[in-house]
């Protein structure tokens, strides 16, 4: 049996890793700084990533066939970790933002290009990324493999970017969104929806709830702060290519009414308000 041990396994995504991967067979087991009871679908370590002497320790105890790293943002995480994990494969989760701005086309996975130089010694959540998958890109004896979601959304998400669209859907007022005018060694992977644009998502949800989809288009620049959390900035991806990771790993992804049904579920029960959503009498006053 595989064995798996999943950095940032008690968050949102890592929840959810953990249990698709215990669906699958895996033995798994999720990982954080605190400890805590997790749970009954899987065991649970708790150790400091940052101190390399724990990372050994807790690598030569679990002895994982596979790390799967949720949480790594840091570029002398990704260099700890191939200094100390020595099985058959460590997958980086990053980011699609680690694309340089390419004025709206989809992003292929090869639009990444790998810094030049050092890494600083701090780094912004953005730039962390992409020195992430710098230092793995000239680690070339290492079997690595990157994953780049684009924004992700679901049940008990913390961000509850999501919850604010449906809060604006629900209230039935206008929902302002910006117009934009097989080898799985050294490779990275777009995975996410394919074809479901800001406005695909939103009338996903409006059909969803029995609401009318009152979408407005205003320049992206015009938008009020928080108004849109996943809001296209004109210049950044207008989404993601997954052809790479269709073809090579026989990835499909979810039918958005699937993905939101468990999300709805969620938001009926515990209706979390979006911090922007405080801010909506000036979204309306911007196309009343």
């Amino acid at each position: 049996m595989t064995r798996a041990l999943v950095l940032g396994g008690a968050g949102f995504i890592g929840t959810a890793a953990c249990k698709e991967l215990m669906r699958r067979g895996v033995e798994t087991i999720a990982a954080g700084r605190r400890d805590r009871p997790y749970g009954t679908f899987t065991s649970y370590v708790a150790f400091d990533r940052d101190d390399e002497a724990q990372l050994k320790r807790a690598l030569e105890s679990v002895q994982p066939d596979v790390v799967l790293d949720l949480a790594g943002d840091e570029p002398m995480q990704v260099e700890a970790m191939i200094r100390s994990f020595k099985g058959d494969r460590y997958v980086f989760v990053s980011s699609g933002i680690v694309y340089p701005d390419i004025d709206g086309r989809p992003a292929g996975e090869d639009d990444f290009a790998p810094l030049d130089g050092q890494p600083p010694a701090e780094v912004d959540y953005m730039a962390g990324k992409r020195w992430c998958e710098t230092v793995l890109s000239r680690a070339t004896d290492f079997p690595w493999t990157v994953v780049r979601p684009p924004a992700v959304f679901g049940a008990a998400d913390r961000t509850l970017r999501i919850a604010a669209y449906i809060q604006r859907v629900e209230d039935g007022g206008p929902v302002l969104a910006g117009d934009p005018r097989k080898q799985a060694n050294h490779r990275a992977y777009n995975v996410g929806f394919e074809g479901v644009s800001l406005r695909a998502l939103i009338e996903g949800i409006a059909r969803a709830m029995a609401k009318p989809a009152n979408l407005r288009p205003v320049p992206f620049e015009d938008l009020p702060d928080s108004a849109s959390p996943y809001g296209p900035n004109p210049k950044r991806p207008a989404g993601y290519a997954i052809d790479r990771a269709r073809s090579e790993l026989g990835f499909e992804p979810s039918a958005l009414e699937d993905a939101l049904a468990e999300t709805l579920a969620w938001y009926r029960v515990a209706h979390p308000s979006h911090p922007g959503y405080s801010n909506r009498q000036n979204e309306l006053a911007l196309v009343s």
